[in-house]
């Protein structure tokens, strides 16, 4: 009864750097994959009079970024397809939120140490918080989303960002 769409690719530039090509590609793994899954899901959870639907966007859904053109426009579009299906299911018994993870380390480093690339380690240091997330404190968004604890939240953006879009800045990308 749990739907947890979290494929995604992050291409990197401008509007003018980026290719028509990787537009359409990050469009479709990005948007259009979360699309599809929930056209097959839901009518198993509608059946069913029930279900949870979480999309992963990011922080860039709710404060832009540079060199993240494509990328951002595309956590802006899962944000708005979270609040619309909401709307659609709610009295179905259907909850659709979002979790939208900040800067995040990834499982290839293994440490906060000089393993991390320099870069990531700024941006950390720049948030409110000093540091970037780790991929458990993620998890527990995404578990507390799909919860009972959570039973009359939906169409909710839940930001997981160590402070970023409270107002705290980082230059985001190299």
């Amino acid at each position: 009864d749990i739907l947890f769409n979290n494929a995604g690719i992050v291409p990197f530039g401008t509007v003018l750097e980026t290719s028509v090509e990787s537009w359409q590609d990050v469009f479709a793994t990005n948007v259009h994959g979360i699309f599809y899954m929930c056209r097959a899901a839901l009518p198993h959870m509608l059946g069913r009079g029930r279900g949870v639907i979480i999309n992963n966007a990011s922080d860039v859904a709710v404060v832009g970024a540079q060199r993240s053109a494509a990328y951002s426009a595309t956590k802006g579009a899962v944000a708005q397809l979270t609040r619309s299906m909401a709307l659609d299911h709610a009295r179905q018994g259907i909850r659709i939120n979002a979790v939208c993870p900040g800067e995040t380390y990834v499982p290839r480093w293994n440490s906060r140490s000089d393993d991390m690339p320099d870069y990531l380690r700024q941006i950390g240091e720049g948030l409110p918080m000093g540091r970037v997330a780790d991929p458990e404190e993620i998890a527990r968004a995404v578990l507390f989303l799909a919860s009972d604890d959570s039973s009359f939240m939906t169409g909710q953006l839940l930001v997981v960002d160590g402070g970023h879009t409270a107002g705290g800045t980082s230059e985001r990308f190299p």
